[in-house]
């Protein structure tokens, strides 16, 4: 079952734009449609909007809905802190 989008932070958002304006190659945490936490390192391309909901592209493809975002570089999304990170290398 599709859970409903929950828009993101402004500040974070803003942040997601300057990633996205910059295109690094970086790495990106998330949670799939199948609550599987993933992590990949791709170049960011674009913020779109589409029936609802926001997602973030990247130049592998893949679009990451932005209320799914776990971190993006060393900043946690909204809801995240750096203690939930203690553990990753």
């Amino acid at each position: 079952m599709e859970q409903a989008y929950k828009p993101v932070e402004n500040g974070f958002r803003e942040y997601l734009q300057e990633v996205v304006t910059n295109r690094p190659f970086i790495r990106v945490q998330y949670i799939t449609d199948i609550r599987e936490f993933a992590t990949t390192t791709a170049v960011p391309t674009e913020l779109i909007e589409t029936d609802g909901a926001a997602y973030l592209l990247l130049a592998t493809g893949e679009e990451i809905r932005l209320d799914r975002l776990v971190r993006i570089g060393d900043t946690p999304a909204p809801g995240y802190s750096a203690d939930y990170f203690k553990c990753d290398l």
